[in-house]
């Protein structure tokens, strides 16, 4: 792997006492370091990268910047140090690793560690003490999240074997609990259990799950036990792999009647989907955010330097926004009731059981034009899997009619696929743009937007009828 492609994460190590561990394998006292790809998850990766390299076995609590100040350099400006913790105290250690006073460490190593280990010993001085809040930012978060499970798995009859963490950060929490049986296995008893705890702007993910497994349980896995005060759950695992592994047609087929099956469910139920907190994308507020995004995108085309794809002029840019206008009202006449739909529906969304669809991660429910979220998966797959074109069809047939023509009739459902390609990259491209609509738009997202944008134009344009100006 090209050293670009990896991202390099120091370690603060603590134990209950405050001290950090320190790495003498090199002779001068050094924290704990490892390289891991970058875009990747970073707890799972460095949890992972931490058990090959110094065999502990780490639980992350919070990673920081720490700035390099007289230091850095154009190629390293700043450096990233996670504050992690054992999950196990009493663990053996490897014979270069020791406890240190963190004063001492600071006296006996480099510069560059030394301040780093102030930086983030400084960070998470205030989730301990509690004056930056937090759901896992003190020490003994881990702790109080296994003497809350304990008891719920031993209703299960398992215990915990390992951990497994995925996503870690003071609001944040997703990890594997491996669980083994507490005497003789029955064919119920789960392997594995999963918990996931949610912080702003995903808060909503924590009732609309609770929700989506009760009134669905076939499609969901089973809520063991929530635990709100973090927004947080513990969920079974499903045992199987991910659509997008899935060699066979039929799996994808279900998994769009399915999709359309939890929407027609959630009908005429606008207003308790909002008050769970997920996001309202209906009309009208899409035609809020419509003049404000589009003037915004006025200037961000105009800073475009040379590129393969032309930026669009500003009267380009107003046709689009009046071109969206005027889809917004076509389909509000067309009248496709808004119901639940899932803003990044994709195969990695989906756990395939025995054949069988199991829906996971609802974080971005909205409240909307429903078939947004059968664009989005089915635009995925057909750019991940185009050797598999011969399944669409027979996925389209589950969507579009299986379930929704007996509601809304053969020519709404045509009318409203038709219009939903322009509609998913509109709702797309004005859920990623508050930044900018608040005026403080991030130029890091210029590129990604404009390409929205020039995409919506082409939707825009097949719309129209032949011959049209």
């Amino acid at each position: 792997m090209s050293e670009s492609a990896q991202q390099s994460i120091s370690l603060a190590i603590l134990n209950g006492d405050r001290q950090i561990l320190v790495d003498r394998s090199g002779g001068v006292p050094a924290l704990p370091c490892v390289d891991i790809p970058r875009f990747t998850r970073l707890a799972y990766a460095l949890t992972i990268a931490a058990r090959e390299k110094y065999r502990l076995e780490l639980f992350v609590i919070t990673t920081t910047v720490a700035d390099a100040g007289s230091l850095s350099t154009d190629s390293n400006p700043a450096w990233l140090i996670s504050v992690c913790r054992l999950q196990d105290e009493s663990a053996l250690l490897p014979g270069h690793i020791e406890w240190f006073d963190p004063v001492k460490a600071e006296s006996e190593m480099p510069l560059k560690d030394g301040r780093m280990i102030s930086r983030a010993l400084e960070e998470q001085n205030l989730y301990e003490r509690g004056i930056k809040p937090s759901s896992f930012g003190r020490y003994s978060a881990l702790d109080d999240l296994r003497s809350w499970y304990a008891p719920h798995l031993a209703k299960l009859g398992v215990r915990k074997s390992s951990i497994q963490q995925w996503n870690g950060d003071p609001w944040f929490a997703l990890f594997r609990v491996v669980v083994e049986p507490i005497g003789e296995a029955k064919p119920e008893t789960p392997k594995a259990l999963w918990f996931k705890a949610v912080g702003e702007p995903n808060t909503r993910e924590f009732a609309v799950t609770q929700l989506l497994a009760r009134e669905c349980p076939w499609w969901f896995s089973t809520v063991v036990a929530t635990k709100p005060e973090v927004n947080g759950w513990l969920a079974e695992e499903v045992d199987g792999h991910e659509l997008d592994l899935e060699p066979d047609g039929r799996p994808w087929a279900l998994t769009a009647r399915v999709l359309a099956k939890i929407q027609t469910l959630f009908i005429n139920r606008e207003d308790e989907l909002l008050d769970l907190g997920c996001e309202d994308w209906r009309i009208p507020r899409i035609l809020e955010r419509i003049d404000p995004f589009f003037e915004s995108m006025i200037e961000i085309m105009a800073r475009q330097m040379q590129s393969q794809s032309a930026a669009l002029t500003a009267s380009e840019v107003q046709h689009v926004a009046q071109q969206c206008r005027d889809l917004c009202r076509e389909v509000e006449d067309i009248d496709i009731p808004y119901s639940l739909a899932h803003g990044d529906f994709s195969p990695h969304n989906v756990i395939v059981h025995n054949t069988w669809p199991v829906m996971i991660d609802w974080a971005e429910a909205y409240v909307t034009f429903p078939f947004i979220s059968w664009e989005f998966f089915w635009n995925r797959m057909s750019k991940d899997h185009p050797e598999h074109a011969e399944w669409r069809e027979r996925m389209h047939r589950n969507y579009a009619y299986r379930s929704w023509t007996s509601i809304l009739g053969r020519n709404r459902v045509d009318e409203g696929l038709r219009y939903s390609p322009a509609m998913a990259v509109l709702v797309h491209a004005l859920q990623g743009s508050e930044d900018t609509i608040s005026g403080k738009p991030d130029p890091s997202l210029d590129k990604i937007r404009r390409s929205l944008v020039r995409r919506l134009h082409r939707e825009l344009e097949l719309l129209q009828p032949v011959g049209a100006l």
